[in-house]
C-alpha cells in the first residue's frame, strides 16, 4: 500500500502514560512526525504585487499500530495542520480559524489491516489520491493542484470509508473509497484508484471519482491518468484529467494535462520544470501554468528551494499560481494572470516514541 494514498493531537496525560508504559505490555508502535514549511513569497495577482511570509501545509501528527490477534493490525493516524505564522488560515491545509497554531484536520483515520488488505475510516484524500502521483511542485508555488483542483474537486473529504488492497502481484494495488450521503440526498462520493509500480522506475496511476452535488444536480465526475519514469538523474512524468458536469452544472466540462521533468544536477541539487494546460468547453475559460525551480538538500531532513510560477488565464478564468498546498494564496480577478516567486525551507521529522 502506498503511504501517499492516505494523505490530532493526543492529550499530555495519555502521551505520558504511553511513554512510561513498557512497550512489551502495549505491543504498540507509535511515531510522532511533522513537516515545517515556511517561505517568503512575492505574489502578483495580475494587478498588483506584495511580499508575504507563508506557512505551507505544515503539519504535526501521531501514527501507530499494534497487533490485535489473528494476523490483524490496528492502524491509526491523527494529523493536524500547523500554521507556523500563527494566522491559522490560508496556510495550504484548507479552511481554518484565524490566529491559531493548529489550522485544520488533515488525513486522520483508524483502520484494520491484514492479509486481505486494509480498511480505514476517517478523513482521507479525494483529489489527493492522484494529484501527487507526479507533482514536482507539491506544496510550493506552481503546484499541479492549482489547475487540477481549481474546479471544485476536494483535496480531502470527511467521513470516508476506504479499502486498500494488498499488493495484487506485479506491482499492482488498488483503493476504493466512499463518502456516505450523511443525510443529504445525492451528496455521496465514490473514489477508485489503481496503481502500478515496476522495478525499472515506471509508475502508472488511474483514478475515477464521482461527486454528489446535491438534490436534482448531476454528479461531478473526474477521471485521471498519471505516469512517470525515473532513469538515472532524470525523471519525466505527466498526466491527464477530464471532468464532466463540474460543480453539478450540466455540460460544464474541462480537460487538463501536465508534463514535467526533473534533473538531479548534483548530489544535493535538483532542477525541475512543470507545465499544466487546461481546456474548458465554456468559451474563453482556458488556462495554463508554468513552474520552474531548484531544490537544494541541506541534509536528509532539510530542503531549501527557489521556485517561480506563472498562470495564464483566459478572460473567463481565474486560476491561481500559489494556492494548492501553499499558504497566503492570492486569487486573481477573471482574466488576470497571477505569478509568484518563492524562497522556502522545508524541514521533516519522524521520531519513534515506542517500538
Amino acid at each position: 500500500m502506498h503511504t501517499t494514498m492516505f494523505r490530532g493531537p493526543i492529550s499530555g496525560a495519555v502521551l505520558a502514560a504511553l511513554c512510561l508504559a513498557p512497550a512489551s505490555a502495549l505491543a504498540l508502535e507509535l511515531d510522532i512526525y511533522g513537516v515545517g514549511h515556511l517561505s517568503v513569497d512575492s505574489n502578483d495577482n495580475g494587478a498588483d504585487s506584495h511580499l508575504y511570509v507563508a506557512s505551507n501545509s505544515s503539519r504535526l501528527g501521531f501514527r501507530g499500530q499494534h497487533g490485535v490477534g489473528n494476523d490483524l493490525t490496528l492502524l491509526f493516524q491523527y494529523e493536524a495542520g500547523v500554521d507556523l505564522t500563527g494566522r491559522g488560515e490560508n496556510d495550504g491545509n484548507g479552511p481554518g480559524t484565524s490566529d491559531n497554531l493548529f489550522s485544520t484536520a488533515r488525513d486522520s483515520y483508524v483502520g484494520l489491516s491484514g492479509s486481505g488488505g486494509t480498511v480505514l475510516a476517517g478523513r482521507l484524500g479525494v483529489l489527493n489520491q492522484w494529484v501527487y502521483d507526479f507533482n514536482l511542485f507539491a506544496d510550493q508555488v506552481g503546484d499541479l493542484g492549482n489547475i487540477w483542483g481549481g474546479t471544485g474537486i476536494p483535496g480531502r473529504a470527511n467521513g470516508v470509508l476506504a479499502y486498500a488492497t494488498p499488493d495484487l502481484g506485479n506491482g499492482v494495488d488498488a483503493l476504493v473509497a466512499y463518502v456516505p450521503e450523511s443525510g443529504i440526498d445525492n451528496q455521496d462520493h465514490l473514489i477508485v484508484k489503481l496503481n502500478y509500480a515496476s522495478d525499472g522506475g515506471l509508475r502508472l496511476g488511474a483514478a475515477h471519482t464521482s461527486l454528489g452535488t446535491g438534490p436534482g444536480n448531476p454528479e461531478h465526475t473526474a477521471t485521471a491518468l498519471t505516469a512517470s519514469y525515473h532513469m538515472g538523474n532524470l525523471t519525466l512524468g505527466g498526466g491527464y484529467q477530464t471532468e464532466s458536469d463540474m460543480g453539478g452544472t450540466a455540460g460544464s466540462d474541462r480537460d487538463s494535462y501536465t508534463l514535467g521533468l526533473s534533473y538531479q544536477a548534483t548530489s544535493t541539487g535538483v532542477f525541475k520544470v512543470q507545465y499544466v494546460g487546461s481546456d474548458a468547453d465554456a468559451a474563453n475559460s482556458d488556462a495554463s501554468q508554468i513552474a520552474v525551480g531548484y531544490d537544494h538538500a541541506l541534509d536528509k531532513a532539510t530542503t531549501l528551494y527557489l521556485a517561480y510560477a506563472s498562470t495564464d488565464n483566459d478572460p473567463q478564468a481565474n486560476f491561481t499560481a500559489n494556492n494548492y498546498g501553499h499558504g497566503q494564496a492570492v486569487n486573481p480577478a477573471l482574466g488576470n494572470d497571477p505569478s509568484s516567486i518563492s524562497i522556502g525551507v522545508v524541514y521533516k521529522f519522524d521520531a519513534g516514541l515506542i517500538r
